[in-house]
C-alpha cells in the first residue's frame, strides 16, 4: 500500500518543489485580485474611464467584476487541484494557459482599451507573470531519473 505523499514532501525534486512553492505563490496573487474585483467593482469604471452616470452602468461594472473574478480566480484552483493529484506536468501547462489566456490577454486589452494607457499599466502585469512562468518552466522542466 503506498502511502499519498503531501503537498511539499521533501521526496520530491527541487524543480517540482520549487514548481508548488511558486504556484502557491501565484494562487494567493490571482485569487487575491479576483477578491479585489468582487469587492471594489467600481474599480473596472476607473480603469475604463466609464462615468457612473446610471445604474446601469454601475450594474455593468458589477457584472464585469464578477466576470474578471471568475476568470482570474478558476485556473490557480485547477493548478492547485493537478498539484494535489501529483499531476504536475498538467499543472505546468495550465500554467501555461493561464499566462496566455489570463496575464497575456489582459495586457493587450489594457494596451488596447483602456484610455490614456501608460506603460505601467501594462508592466503592473508582469508580478502576476512572474511565479506563473516559473512554476510552468519548473513543471515541464525534464527530470532525471537517477539521483
Amino acid at each position: 500500500m503506498s502511502r499519498k505523499s503531501s503537498f511539499l514532501d521533501k521526496s520530491y525534486p527541487k524543480n517540482i518543489r520549487i514548481g508548488i512553492w511558486t504556484s502557491i505563490v501565484s494562487a494567493v496573487m490571482l485569487i487575491g485580485i479576483g477578491v479585489f474585483w468582487i469587492a471594489h467593482p467600481a474599480a473596472a469604471e476607473g480603469s475604463f474611464s466609464i462615468v457612473p452616470d446610471s445604474d446601469a452602468a454601475i450594474r455593468f461594472a458589477k457584472i464585469l467584476a464578477i466576470f474578471k473574478a471568475v476568470g482570474d480566480v478558476l485556473p490557480p484552483i485547477f493548478v492547485l487541484l493537478a498539484i494535489n493529484f501529483q499531476q504536475f506536468r498538467l499543472a505546468g501547462y495550465f500554467h501555461l494557459i493561464t499566462f496566455f489566456l489570463v496575464i497575456v490577454v489582459d495586457m493587450l486589452v489594457w494596451g488596447s482599451f483602456v484610455p490614456n494607457v501608460g506603460a505601467i499599466d501594462i508592466i503592473q502585469h508582469i508580478p502576476f507573470a512572474i511565479p506563473i512562468i516559473i512554476a510552468a518552466y519548473c513543471f515541464l522542466k525534464p527530470t532525471s531519473k537517477t539521483p
